[in-house]
């Protein structure tokens, strides 16, 4: 019951922000998994209904799960937006309550992230190839790529600045940063990074090397 109290106390504390959270502190998670809602918004930009879609689902507890579904459908857009009368998929990351201060719990960056192959653990972008080399990030799917300029500030963090992108509606990205911080190495080579693009857009996620 601890972990579930505490995640309420979050979800209150989240609702006085206008963007709405797109991670949770729990303790019973080992480092990070993922939930995918399915979001409808009715014709005037309400929230119509809020379901959970469990193959881009990795998180198991489904009382955390419903008061996250809870918290999701005090969210509206407003009127004529262009949500409106759609459905559309939304992320969530799972994140054990150890890295909320965001403070570094293994920095063991020794394994040289700065080149190599990656994967993201995340089910909605498992299909995304990262290849690294000092100065350059590229993320391909079989739609889509993605290039980076990357600047390493120390062996655990780096700063992704937009290069190209080919989809049109993300082109205003271009010149954008994304500023990385690993906070923790895990014993099977994974890292748990902490990202912010542009001051606006907070993510903690897991990624692999190859």
């Amino acid at each position: 019951m601890r972990n579930i109290i505490f995640l309420i106390v979050v979800l209150q504390s989240m609702l006085t922000f206008s963007q709405i959270q797109q991670y949770f502190f729990v303790e019973d998670v080992d480092a990070v998994e993922y939930l995918n809602l399915k979001i409808c918004i009715g014709e005037n930009g309400e929230t119509v209904s809020v379901t959970e879609t469990p193959e881009g689902t990795t998180y198991k507890n489904k009382v955390v799960i419903q008061q996250i579904i809870e918290y999701r459908k005090e969210f509206d857009f407003l009127e004529g937006s262009k949500f409106s009368n759609t459905c559309f998929d939304q992320s969530f990351s799972i994140v054990n309550s150890k890295y909320q201060s965001l403070e570094p719990i293994n920095t063991d960056c020794i394994a040289d992230f700065e080149k190599g192959r990656y994967s993201y653990i995340d089910p909605d972008y498992q299909d995304v190839k990262i290849k690294r080399r000092k100065r350059r990030q590229i993320e391909k799917t079989k739609d889509s790529k993605s290039v980076y300029k990357i600047d390493w500030i120390s062996p655990c963090n780096y700063v992704l600045t937009y290069l190209k992108i080919e989809e049109p509606e993300y082109q205003y990205l271009i010149g954008q940063k994304i500023d990385v911080n690993i906070i923790d190495v895990l014993e099977n080579g994974n890292y748990i990074y902490f990202s912010n693009l542009s001051d606006r857009t907070y993510v903690f996620g897991e990624i692999k090397k190859l």
